[in-house]
Order: C-alpha cells, then structure tokens, then sequence
C-alpha cells in the first residue's frame, strides 16, 4: 500500500476549489452510518445526465497507443464453433475499433495516435477531429504495420508526452489507450513502471490498458491503469475486441468529472478502513497534527465519475473496541470534545476545467433519514467482498507495486468463493432477488455466458485465463463500470446513465456498420466480412418472435404458423422432407446479442445456418447487411431422430432453418462441391446434443431451458450446453423462464 497520492494535492493558494454554482449539475455526497456501528457507506452521486439531454458524447482528448510487435499479425478466427479464418489478424482488429472510435468523435474532440514495437512511432499528434483530419487519421491507422520486439515503456510516454507538448486540453477529458498482446520485453524502466510513473508527478490523462490474448504480463497492466487513475480491461479472444473497446470509450464519453478525489476526516478511534483489498493508489490514512487525539485523514481516488453512476465506498470501523469503549465514557459522544462525526470533502475538475468542491458530514450515530434500502447495503457489502477476494489473485510485490499473479492459490481461492456466495448479504432470501444482488450471484456462482468467478478458479483454467480475467472483472467492480456486454454484474452499471447508453449504442453501431478491414493474413475464404461476427457472445438460434410453419392433419396437408417460442414437443413441423415432429425445443436468454434480419421476417444468430430451397445452405452472415442488437430468448429446435440430414430444418421466416443433431458432423463437400455449412460435430450430433440437452432443467412439453454454451478451453469449439445457473431459487427462476 503507497502512502503518497498518486496526484499531486492541489494546494488552496494556487486552486482555491468552489461549490459548484449549479446545483442541477453538482454531484451528491452522503454517508449513511450502518445501525450495527461497524460500518457505513458513502455514496458519491453525479447528475443524472448532462443538462443537454440530446448531447451526445463529451469532448474528449484521446490517444491510442497501439502494440504492433510481431506477435499482433496472429490470425483472429471469427469466435464462432468452427473457427472460420477470414484473413483477419488481430491488429486488423485493432485497426477497426480504432476506426470505430474515430467515427465517433466530432471538431471538439482530438485524437492521437502511437504505435510501439522495438521503439515509439508518432503516427499523428493531438489534432481536432474535423473531416480533413478525420481522413489523415484514418490513412494513419491503416498504416500501421507489425515488426518486431515489445517496448512498452516507450509506447506509454510517447503517448503521454502528446499532452505534455500541448496545453489545450481544457474542457475535454482526457485518455491514453494502449493495447497489447504480450509481456514488455524491450527497454523496461530499471525501478519499475510505477515508481517511474510516479517520479513524472501529475498525469495529464489516465491510462486505459486493454490485454489481448493469454501472454500477457496482465498485473503490470493493471498497475499501470491504477496509478494513472484509469482501468485495465481483458480480451480473450477476437470476439471481445469489439464489446471491450465500445464500452471503454463510452465510459469516457459520458464522463462527468475527473481528478475526482474524496477526503474523509474523523476522530481516531473509529479508524476507518477500505474494503475492496489491494490497489496501486490506495492509501493509509493520515492524522492531521502530532497530538495523540488529532483527526486522521482518509483519502480515496476516485479519478473520473461518469453521468448516472455513483461511487459508492463501503468502510468498516477497523477497531470497534475503542469505538465502543469512547461511547460507555461519553455516552451519545455528541457532547465528547471530539464526537464520530465524519466530514466529506470531494474534489473535481469539471468539463470546464474548473476545480470544484462539495462537502457533507455526518455523525456515525445518526441512522436516521436519509438511508439505504436493506438490498442496496447488502449489494455493496457484498461487492466489496467480491473486488477484495478478486484482488488477492495478484496481490501487488512491495519492491514496485505491481500485481503478481499468485499462480499457486487457485485452490484455495476457489475454497474462499464457495464460502463467500454462501456468506454474503446479496444471498440472503430477504434481498437476493434484488437485480443488483442477483447480478452478484450468477458473477460468482454463474457459468457463461452468465459469469465465470467459479469457473476461473478451477486449477485447468487459472493459470492461463483466470489470472487475466479476474483483475479485469475486479476493475470494472470497484470502479462500477460496465466494462462488456457479458458478465451480469458489470452489466448493472450506467444503466441510469442516458448517456452512458447513447454513447455505448453509438459505438456499437459503428463498430458493426463500418466496412470491415482488407485481412492482411492469407485465407481461402471468400465471403463477405461482418464486423458483427466480432461483437458477438452466443451460439446459433432463431429470436422467438420469428414464425416456423407446423402441420396437422391425417396426412399433415393442414398448415399454419405459429411463434418459434410456443413451439413444443409433439407438435409436426414441416421439413424439406415432410412433417417431422419436435422432440424439445431449447430455450437460452440473451442480452445485446448480435443477430441477422433475413429478408423482413426472420431474426437469427449470424452462424445458423439456412437455406432458400432446402438444398443449398449459406450463414446469414454472409446473407443479410442488417445487423440488430437482441435482448430477449433464443430458440434451437431437436426434431425427432431421422437418417436423411435434410429432414432436421423447419420452414422459419420463410426460409429453412437447420435444427440440432442433422447428422453431419464433418464439413467434407462431394468432389468439387463446396463444404456443408452444416457440418458441426457437437451441433450435428443427434446422439451428443441429446445427451447434454437431458442435463438441462426441463419444463413441460419438451421444453428445456439452458444458460449458454461449453466451449472447449483448448480449441474454442462447442462441445454441449450449460445448465442455468440461479444461486437464489432455481425452482422459481425455472418456472419463470418456461412461463409458469
């Protein structure tokens, strides 16, 4: 733990702070002392959204710092069950969502541009992003090429020094985003990258780092966004490069203020201490004077606060002895010299560029009005819990504050969140069907896509994903940012944010709708690129509102549509080879799921495929320009079992959709024709789908209610269905999901 700020403290003879003049625009701060005298919360709340509701973004001054060492022209698959190459390397990538980013900003926004590999290039320093700059920049970005070695350090202070040259960054918030696949191998600073960091004094922007793929030296980069005041973000694979980028640039699009630092001053016997574990700018408290009664001081970063998101700080009575023994002296301790009383004092530099003030207190043993719900104190009770567990898979080395994977405590680790999902306030049955705490649940109990806390402790998955990922999850936690569209938890924050979500829908369509990068790596497919196809979390399915044709009648001549959602089994649908009849129909909720609009009835997952005369089958992909962002129930349908593989497809939409277990399992065409999209080898077997669709919860007629995919952890592919996973009351959420 450091015990200098990672700022310099402004001083009040060079920056007098002052109460903002708009009451309207200024944030919030409460404390709210808990009943038991062992804790409180103090709740930072900004504006619900800027005074301009049409507004869309915030100026911002960005800097991309970009990895192009050797390493970042490695393939990057479509994240579908085959593995499909389109030529795309991950720097192609990279390129694109650079490219989405650029499409975003306006003339009141800036952006610069490094690359690093052996040494730093300067592809274009911080210029406003009108369109004569907007076309250097992208000539600029398609420039980048791959070379050698990783220099890291020299990639950050390039990036940095773009706003140490330039003095007009006023009223515009500001970022350096620097993405990497590797470890640092190249000139790395002797001391350390945070020491070195720290010796610059006050940044002029935070630090976004962004890890891709499993070789990473992750605690580093995690160290990095801390001391800066900014986050680290993992990507696992192609398919999270798109969401990843989306919400980081949102987040600092709907930014409120920054430099936001909270100073909590209190008597010394009620010792305050944080509950979210270890962090680079974490701080001890200090006591203000040499006498043994003098105050302590508390200090917290809070760095940028975002519009509709509060910050929200669980402290703990770390001895409640002297607390205890303070009050059997003085009684209500109200008339004592020094009574538990708490005085917040949180400082801001505003969009204008002006540093500002807003200060609260609260005695320790007022728990009157105003207060918080019993589900809101259990959720951020328990999400420090989380962000504390989370924080000990790398614990920071003291020599130079950097995370260290402890590589070796996936065991008793995963012990812990077993004890943790049982003990903490979000599961007790009074509050745990609150959304927040619920969200908390399926983070630690959950399987994908619903979360994975449980799954990256297991021994096989945590050295090489779970010490990655958890730090990542673990940000977007304690700084309450929703850092992806897919784990639940973080998926609960800037939901009361306007705009938070015009930003995040903006840069979703971007990132979708921009023509997809030239591959720059050899491939023998030929079909059309979709950007969509790397923004995506789910597996082949039909939206239940979409109409599949069933049959009835002594010789099924009697035909009819109905909803693919109250299709059940027994019922005959009708097939390229006849009325067939259902065996179950699987059911999966999704959330901003990437699907296709097929002519103007069908809407299917991108990589499900389908055919116009029940002869020849293509991906929608690779068929439909029109890209929608789904939340809702998808629907895979199990025929009854038939040799002839053209007998498991229902007439859906007005086209033929394939069903599971057709048949094929390898994609081999017959001599010059071309492979069957169809073939997959989880996906085409009657026997394999069958057995894990058995393992799932049933409802009635052949319904079976699933909560994602199993993926192979080696190769990527599908290989069965996950249970849902309820830690509250599986029974109810069962029953709701089938509609009892």
């Amino acid at each position: 733990m450091v015990r200098v700020p990672w700022v310099t403290s402004i001083k009040e003879e060079e920056t007098s702070p002052k109460q903002p003049k708009d009451d309207a625009e200024a944030p919030e701060v409460t404390i709210f002392p808990f009943d038991s005298r062992d804790g409180l919360i103090v709740k930072v709340q900004p504006p619900r959204d800027h005074a301009d509701p049409h507004l869309d973004h915030v100026p911002c001054d960005i800097v991309l710092v970009i990895d192009v060492s050797g390493s970042m022209s490695a393939n990057a698959p479509v994240p579908g069950d085959g593995g499909e190459q389109m030529g795309l390397s991950v720097l192609d990538l990279t390129k694109h969502a650079a490219r989405t980013i650029l499409e975003t900003l306006g003339p009141q926004d800036r952006l610069g541009i490094v690359t690093f590999a052996s040494e730093a290039r300067t592809l274009q320093k911080l210029v406003p992003m009108d369109q004569a700059n907007k076309k250097k920049a992208k000539e600029n970005i398609e420039k980048m090429r791959t070379h050698d070695v990783t220099n890291l350090w020299h990639g950050i202070t390039s990036g940095i020094n773009l706003f140490e040259k330039d003095s007009a960054s006023g009223g515009r918030v500001s970022a350096v985003m620097v993405l990497t696949d590797g470890m640092p191998n190249h000139m790395c600073p002797a001391q350390g990258y945070v020491p070195k960091l720290r010796s610059m004094g006050r940044l002029p922007a935070i630090i976004n780092t962004f890890g891709f793929g499993y070789d990473l030296r992750s605690g580093l980069l995690k160290s990095i966004a801390e001391v800066s005041g900014g986050n680290y973000a993992f990507i696992p694979d192609a398919g999270m490069i798109g969401t990843v980028f989306v919400h980081a640039v949102a987040n600092l699009q709907s930014t409120f203020a920054s430099n936001a630092m909270l100073r909590l001053t209190y008597p010394p016997y009620l010792e305050l201490r944080e509950t979210t574990g270890q962090s680079v700018e974490k701080q001890d408290p200090v006591k203000l004077g040499s006498d043994k009664d003098a105050h302590l001081q508390l200090t917290i970063s809070l760095a940028n606060l975002q519009y509709g998101q509060s910050r929200d700080i669980y402290l703990r009575y770390a001895n409640n002895h002297a607390l205890a023994n303070f009050l059997a002296v003085t009684g209500s301790g109200q008339e004592a010299e020094f009574p538990p009383i708490i005085n917040a004092v949180l400082e801001y530099t505003s969009l204008d560029g002006g540093v500002q003030k807003v200060v609260s207190h609260r005695s320790i043993l007022d728990t009157g009005s105003p207060t918080l719900s019993a589900a809101e104190k259990a959720y951020h009770i328990s999400r420090s819990a989380i962000v504390e567990l989370l924080s000990r898979v790398a614990p920071l080395r003291p020599s130079d504050d950097e995370h260290v994977p402890a590589r070796n405590n996936a065991g008793s680790l995963a012990t812990e969140v077993e004890s943790l999902l049982s003990s903490i306030p979000a599961n007790d049955p009074s509050v745990r069907s609150d959304p927040r705490c619920a969200s908390l649940l399926e983070d630690l109990a959950g399987e994908d896509p619903k979360g994975q806390i449980s799954l990256a402790f297991r021994k096989d998955f945590f050295a090489r994903w779970g010490v990655h990922y958890l730090p990542s999850l673990a940000n977007a936690h304690a700084k309450q940012i929703c850092n992806s569209f897919k784990d639940p938890g973080p998926l609960m924050y800037g939901t009361d944010s306007p705009l938070f979500i015009r930003c995040r829908d903006r840069l979703d369509n971007a990132f979708d709708s921009l023509p997809a990068p030239k591959p720059s790596n050899r491939t023998t497919y030929r079909g059309r690129i979709t950007m969509s196809s790397y923004n995506s979390s789910s597996a082949p399915c039909f939206a239940g509102n979409s109409t599949v044709v069933v049959v009835s009648g002594p010789s099924g001549d009697e035909k009819r549509t109905t909803k693919v959602s109250r299709l059940r089994g027994g019922v005959s649908v009708l097939t390229p080879r006849g009325p067939r009849k259902v065996v179950a129909v699987l059911k999966t909720r999704v959330r901003r799921e990437t699907m296709c609009l097929v002519g103007k009835a069908l809407l299917i997952t991108p990589w499900h495929p389908v055919s116009t005369d029940g002869e020849t089958w293509e991906f929608p992909a690779r068929m439909s320009h029109h890209r929608v962002r789904y939340t809702g129930s998808i629907y895979s349908v199990l025929l009854e079992r038939d040799v002839d593989a053209d007998a498991h497809a229902v007439m859906v939409g007005g086209l033929w959709g394939v069903t599971l277990g057709h048949g094929l399992v390898t994609p081999a065409g017959r001599g010059d024709s071309p492979q069957d999209v169809r073939a997959h080898h989880f996906l085409g077997d009657y026997d394999a789908v069958l057995k894990s669709l058995s393992g799932l919860h049933r409802g009635a007629k052949g319904l079976v209610i699933g909560g994602g995919v199993v993926r192979d952890r080696r190769t990527g592919l599908m290989n069965g269905f996950k249970r849902v996973v309820v830690p509250a009351s599986p029974r109810l959420m069962v029953k709701r999901a089938i509609g009892v």
